[in-house]
């Protein structure tokens, strides 16, 4: 997207037309999946001079976006299509600006119910996670495809989003008051390692009463799921119903920083630990076990309980999740289940 708006010559010229407009009015206009305008093709300069003053305006801040990288980048040098921005509210969910332990960057959820769905996914040891990553209107590269400037084979394309609705009979839309497609997001994009095999999920995040009560969020729904399936991808509609509160609390406590997950991933320390701390928990209460294999490792107690969590977001430690850790009181097992379950909620089938 880059290279296109060099080539057409046009990023200098362009101004954030929206930028005191406050974003939530933007949403609200464009939908729950909150999709923005589309920069036009490479006739896009001739073109101006024949539209609307307002349609020039959105095309413009788009534009302007686009060349910035929004819905663009890996890992963690990804931008969001959406951000979370001053004045940006919303009349149906509050917005979360959070890491969840992937990336060296705080995610723009735009609910709750995302920011729940994404440490699920991060628990199950989720290598890359895009929120707000745009479905193109017109066709592109894949979104899975690595680019590397020394690579000579060209990129694998994927058909717009504008064809996918068109044999979909679904009405791709445009942006209000104009005739320019809009840019669909799909509120996360996930790569998953299970095992050997490497799964790519994309998740639809929508409480089950706006698909009840709204035909146009089940038409974007539709759109998500085909457009996971020209990628490739797992489809997963996240309602929300059946979280564990208790697992998701836990989650928020017990989550380390990226830094700390990079750190000490697949270090001989934090294994040593954690097989200590399993043979002392089998006969100590939780505290107890953790500070005397803190011990056994020449830890004090601040590194001992950082391995500790460590130890259970990265799985070396089996406890159950999804009831109370009591420090006081002895461990209770389960790790295997609550994988087994979340890894068919969003990897599909069974993973046990």
């Amino acid at each position: 997207m880059r290279d296109i708006n060099a080539k057409n010559g046009i990023e200098e010229s362009f101004v954030d037309a929206d930028q005191h407009k406050p974003a939530n009015s933007i949403v609200i206009q464009a939908g729950y999946s909150a999709p923005y305008l589309y920069l036009l093709d490479e006739d896009i300069q001739r073109r101006l001079t024949k539209v609307k003053t307002y349609s020039q305006r959105k095309l413009t801040a788009v534009s302007r976006a686009i060349f910035d990288g929004h819905g663009q980048g890996r890992r963690d040098e990804f931008k969001p299509w959406i951000r979370i921005r001053r004045n940006f509210s919303s009349p149906v969910s509050n917005q979360v600006f959070e890491s969840v332990g992937i990336h060296k960057r705080n995610h723009h959820f735009l609910s709750y119910l995302e920011y729940h769905t994404a440490l699920q996914i991060a628990y199950l040891g989720a290598e890359e996670l895009r929120e707000c990553l745009p479905m193109w209107p017109y066709p592109h590269p894949h979104p899975d495809q690595e680019f590397d400037n020394d690579s000579q084979r060209p990129p694998d394309t994927i058909c717009g989003l504008m064809e996918i609705a068109k044999n979909a009979g679904i009405d791709h839309g445009c942006f209000v008051g104009t005739k320019v497609p809009y840019i669909g997001t799909i509120d996360m994009l996930a790569a998953v390692k299970s095992g050997d095999t490497r799964h790519l999920v994309g998740v639809s995040c929508k409480p089950a009463e706006i698909i009840l009560q709204s035909a146009r969020a089940k038409e974007r729904v539709e759109l998500d799921r085909r457009y996971c399936q020209a990628i490739g991808a797992e489809h997963i509609l996240e309602s929300g119903k059946g979280f564990n509160q208790m697992l998701l609390q836990q989650f928020i406590w017990l989550r380390p920083l990226t830094s700390e997950i990079r750190s000490h991933r697949g270090t001989t320390r934090l294994k040593e630990f954690s097989a200590a701390f399993e043979a002392f928990a089998a006969e100590r209460p939780i505290c107890d076990a953790a500070l005397a294999a803190g011990r056994v490792c020449q830890m004090d107690s601040s590194e001992a309980f950082l391995n500790w969590r460590l130890g259970i977001w990265l799985h070396h430690i089996d406890i159950d999740l999804t009831r109370r850790i009591q420090m006081t009181k002895p461990i209770r097992r389960g790790r295997d289940g609550v994988l087994a379950k979340l890894r068919t909620r969003y990897l599909g089938g069974n993973h046990a």
